[in-house]
This record gives C-alpha cells, structure tokens and sequence, in this order.
C-alpha cells in the first residue's frame, strides 16, 4: 500500500504545500497508528513525505506525547 500510494504520491506533500517541489521518501500516516489503529489501511489518513518533513512531524508527536523527556540535544 506505501508503495502504490508513493507512486500515486511522488511529491513531499508539505514541501509542495508551500511551493516546493521534494520527492516523498516516506509514506506517513496523518493520525498515527498507534493512536488510531483502525486507519492503517485508510488512504485518506496516508501522506507522501520528505525525510525532513517526516522527521519533523515524527519529533512533533514525540514532544507531546513525552513531554517529560528533554529531547533537545
């Protein structure tokens, strides 16, 4: 499924979103699958993403849900 949609979805979605143009590397879900386990395989919770933007995305969700833990370097 992160394949077929990758290819469907070539382009980092947040990059474009701002007028860039960066192959997605990754194919994210928007509500992680360990919060909503039932939309793993629904296409409209997927999105094509950056190494960058998913990192971003990855260390935002982290910060919330340990906010106890200094992730700051």
């Amino acid at each position: 499924m992160s394949y077929s949609y990758r290819l469907a979805h070539p382009l980092c979605e947040r990059c474009q979103a701002n007028g860039l143009y960066v192959q997605a590397k990754v194919v994210d879900h928007r509500v992680p699958i360990r919060v909503d386990w039932s939309r793993r395989l629904d296409e409209s919770n997927l999105q094509s993403l950056c190494n960058a933007c998913h990192g971003t995305k990855t260390k935002v969700e982290d910060a919330a849900r340990y906010p106890h833990i200094n992730t700051g370097g």
